[in-house]
């Protein structure tokens, strides 16, 4: 809502494309990633953004993936401009994991934003097993906690396609960079990542409180 929107921790541009953070706040302090050309979120995980996203995810109020996604396709014109993206894809669930919360919010995100880029959004990545959530995890265990998770079950559809890759929310960048990996050994010209949100340093947020 109005009230709400004026609280929402937008990333400031420019952004880190190693991080999907403001340069301001960018302390990742790595090179350029293998695989996922780029990140970006048009959110911190912080306040309203952050609440809107757990009501989104655990008190089914799917709908707030239109207003994300509305979002999301203003910063990727922003961001991404001048990239000539051939269609929009999302991270995977497992289908144990889909019927119990009912839905898919990567993919939610994924078909609005597709809708505003006016891009086909399509399913090609399958979740091969369930993980633990990578939030509850440390740094050093994400990593492991994703390798070979994932796969693509539509080769056809992504070789030599430059794809957008839609998440909820990007901490370490572990999970996008799986998901983009696999694209990449199928054949995509290039993949750029883009979350509703993206984690503040925790650095940072000590700071500011």
């Amino acid at each position: 809502c109005g009230r709400c929107a004026g609280d929402l921790e937008r990333v400031p541009l420019p952004i880190c494309y190693s991080c999907g953070r403001s340069r301001i706040h960018c302390v990742c302090g790595r090179g350029h990633d293998r695989f996922a050309a780029a990140f970006a979120s048009p959110f911190y995980y912080l306040g309203q953004a952050k609440n809107a996203v757990l009501r989104m995810k655990f008190r089914n109020e799917p709908e707030t993936a239109q207003v994300f996604g509305a979002q999301m396709a203003s910063f990727a014109r922003r961001v991404y401009d001048g990239v000539a993206f051939d269609l929009v894809t999302f991270v995977p669930m497992t289908d144990a994991e889909r019927k119990r919360r009912g839905f898919n919010q990567s993919e939610l995100l994924a078909l609005h934003t597709a809708q505003m880029l006016s891009l086909p959004c399509e399913d090609v990545l399958c979740k091969i097993y369930e993980t633990a959530r990578q939030h509850d995890l440390s740094r050093r265990m994400r990593s492991g906690n994703v390798l070979g998770v994932f796969d693509v079950h539509a080769p056809d559809v992504v070789r030599d396609k430059r794809i957008l890759l839609c998440d909820d929310v990007c901490t370490s960048g572990t999970t996008l960079s799986e998901c983009a990996k696999m694209l990449c050994l199928y054949g995509a010209r290039e993949v750029f990542c883009l979350s509703a949100t993206v984690s503040f340093p925790y650095a940072q947020v000590q700071k500011k409180g």
